[in-house]
């Protein structure tokens, strides 16, 4: 197919699809074509599509219908719901208007009950959705389907033939299919288009009835798209941001509206208004084509699933194929499945994928629209600035520097040049006649220079500029701890005294000679950042002062890594250490662990002293407690078993307890599957009754675990 229109006019006439089709249906209806009406992904269309019906989303987007709705419902729900039924109620959506009969789902409990409120002034039918994507779950979701296929077949009167649920599953697959290729132009980077056009054709393709030529159409858009890429025609570079969370549409496209507005493209839409009813096709070969329609519809992603796998591991291919810079999340006040389920998607997106994450909880109101965008507009910013290489500044080191130079009687002159030190941001104070009262970096400065002004007191300004590698955010907030500083300065002046002494910051590092600790100490004396905190002791340590927080470890950390890295030998890295008169209790600490470190990774050439702590702690208890102060019956029986069987029980409950019973990670760490993991868990529980076990029960087992491990691994 050959498209007479440009991109801009097809992605709005598409846009408008589903405004066009509120007429449309009604023609479909004077034509005898019955309407089923729906609300969500998990309903297979295609047995719609059998019997000769328009399978059809119901409204449910917009906060309009939300007050109506709360004449009856709670107002704490969810507004996804209360929309949904405040349409149906108010009769403004013409598509629940003219359905002949609505579909129904056991996901969430505020749906459920909608439901129930519904029947009772339109034909609705429920299918039972099981909570698990487990083959009990799968063999029970084949059979709901096949309940309601047959109870199609009772309602319109029409006998489902194999010819027409493979046909109406061929359609499908096909329409999916031109849409999931559609959404993958969007791997291109730069992007293409925006990821708000992309939606705009996803959702008006549902609203498409001549179901026939959609994938003709979506692939012609997508050559086009594809063609005009070749020509040069994209947009410019901008962060790429993956929207996952609730279902997206209408009034909650502020979501996506805002990420583009502030200078991102979305990518890829995770909800079940995009890529993930996308992602899987019916497999159209299986002689059980029921059970292959059971198949594909139970494996969508959605949070009412427990354990919900299938949406992190699509999450994981979308941020790789995709090549995403930052998740947002949008979380629907009252949906408490995916505000849980956040926290995992929180975890693995940082730990995992090591990428920024934000979640935005939010309504169907456009009443936090300008507090969506400011959040956005600095998330965005923060990519931008990781990628461009913009300075990091850490705001409680600013912080700190200030108050402490404050009590230890700086004057601010002082003060301000310490803070221009560290942050190379140009700052000035202004009086009442604008005449510079102190002024930092004006040498920094050009003419057009983008500036922050903020008044500190009566009378006086903070001009704070914003130069080319640094944060607009960051520069902000830096004016905003320097005004309020300002007032303390002028309230303690009185106390700020030359004579009185400072109290710098300290950190040990440990080497495993005495002579490389000494080239060790040339090496960072090298360094600019640490040639005045330098000092190498007589024996194996080096100490430096004055460390200006994360930023001056993380610089020690590489700079010991090069270093060591041609060199046969190990190195502790400690953390700081802020009075004078605690340096030799810690430096003694750190030797342990020093020790410790060597002992248990002696492949390792740099340890930083964080990564022990567990381990001194379980040394020093074992110290304490003597050899045979931990040795616990339960765990003898436990070996015994292990040897008799050979199920690796006492390494499975070491594991459990270190991950604080949390199955997910166990498995994880043993590296096999949950369900080979289970078994286990119920075997120990036999034993040990570990689910009457409190946490101080536990942590005796883990100890003594812990402690058994340790001397094993010393001798």
């Amino acid at each position: 197919m050959k498209l007479v229109q440009d991109l801009p006019g097809i992605f709005e006439e598409f846009g408008e699809k589903r405004r066009e089709a509120f007429l449309e249906v009604k023609e479909y209806k004077d034509k005898g074509v019955p309407v089923v009406g729906m609300y969500c992904a998990y309903f297979p269309t295609e047995l719609a599509m059998a019997v000769g019906a328009i399978p059809v989303g119901l409204c449910s987007f917009s906060n309009e219908t939300v007050t109506p709705a709360e004449r009856e419902l709670p107002k704490s729900m969810c507004p996804l719901v209360k929309s949904s039924y405040g349409f149906a109620i108010e009769d403004k959506c013409p598509f629940f208007h003219f359905a002949d009969l609505v579909i129904g789902e056991t996901t969430c409990d505020g749906k459920k009950k909608m439901y129930e409120l519904m029947a009772e002034f339109k034909p609705v039918f429920v299918m039972e959705l099981p909570n698990s994507q487990s083959e009990k779950g799968l063999e029970f979701w084949r059979r709901e389907v096949i309940r309601t296929k047959e109870y199609f077949e009772e309602f319109f009167h029409v006998i489902i033939t194999d010819e027409m649920i493979h046909h109406a599953v061929h359609l499908s697959n096909e329409i999916r299919r031109s849409l999931k290729e559609l959404c993958e132009v969007m791997k291109l980077d730069p992007a293409p288009v925006f990821g708000t056009d992309i939606q705009k054709m996803i959702n008006g393709s549902k609203y498409r009835f001549d179901f026939k030529t959609t994938p003709e159409l979506v692939d012609a858009v997508t050559e086009k798209i594809l063609e005009e890429y070749q020509q040069g025609k994209h947009l410019e570079s901008r962060p790429r941001i993956l929207v996952t969370g609730c279902p997206i549409g209408g009034d909650t496209m502020k979501i996506l509206e805002g990420i583009e507005e502030n200078g991102g493209v979305v990518v890829a839409v995770e909800n079940c208004s995009g890529v993930k009813t996308l992602d899987q096709m019916v497999d159209e070969t299986q002689e059980d084509i029921y059970g292959a329609i059971a198949k594909r519809y139970l494996s969508t992603g959605c949070s009412i699933m427990t354990p919900n796998d299938n949406r992190i591991e699509l999450i994981g291919r979308i941020i790789e194929e995709y090549h995403v810079d930052g998740v947002v999340e949008m979380i629907l006040s009252g949906c408490h499945a995916t505000g849980a389920e956040s926290i995992y998607i929180r975890k693995f997106v940082n730990e995992e994928k090591n990428l920024p994450y934000i979640s935005i909880d939010t309504d169907y109101s456009s009443a936090d629209k300008g507090q969506i965008s400011t959040r956005l507009a600095a998330f965005i910013e923060m990519i931008q600035a990781d990628k461009s290489g913009k300075k990091e500044l850490d705001m409680n080191y600013c912080y700190k520097l200030i108050v402490s130079g404050i009590s230890g009687g700086k004057c601010f002159e002082e003060i301000l040049q310490n803070v221009w030190d560290y942050t190379g941001v140009p700052v000035r104070f202004l009086g009442r006649n604008q005449e510079v009262l102190y002024e930092v970096g004006k040498e920094q400065i050009t003419v057009d220079a983008q500036r922050i002004v903020h008044e500190c007191l009566d009378g006086v300004w903070i001009e704070a500029v914003i130069l080319d590698d640094q944060r607009k955010i960051q520069v902000q907030e830096l004016a905003d701890i320097l005004a309020k500083s300002f007032s303390m300065y002028q309230k303690n002046r009185k106390n700020t005294g030359n004579d009185q002494k400072r109290q710098p910051d300290y950190l040990w590092i440990l080497v495993s000679d005495t002579s490389l600790a000494a080239r060790l100490a040339g090496k960072l004396e090298e360094t600019k950042e640490f040639s005045p905190v330098v000092e190498k002791q007589k024996d194996n340590s080096i100490l430096i002062t004055n460390i200006r927080g994360k930023e001056d470890r993380t610089l020690l950390i590489r700079l010991c890594k090069e270093f060591i890295y041609d060199c046969d030998g190990k190195i502790l890295i400690g953390n700081g250490v802020k009075a004078e008169q605690n340096l030799s209790e810690n430096k003694r600490l750190q030797q342990e662990v020093f020790e410790l470190a060597r002992k248990r990774a002696p492949g390792k050439h740099l340890y930083l002293i964080e990564q022990y702590y567990h381990e001194l702690a379980i040394s020093y208890i074992s110290r304490k407690v003597g050899e045979n102060g931990f040795k616990l019956k339960e765990l003898e029986q436990i070996r015994c078993e292990d040897e008799e069987t050979g199920r690796n029980l006492y390494e499975t409950l070491y594991w459990y307890l270190r991950m604080k019973r949390n199955v997910s990670q166990t498995a994880a760490k043993l590296k096999i599957h949950r369900n080979t993991l289970l078994p286990r868990l119920t075997r120990l529980n036999d034993m040990l009754d570990l689910d009457n076990r409190d946490g101080v029960e536990c942590e005796k087992l883990l100890i003594a675990m812990e402690i058994e491990r340790m001397k094993k691994s010393d001798e």
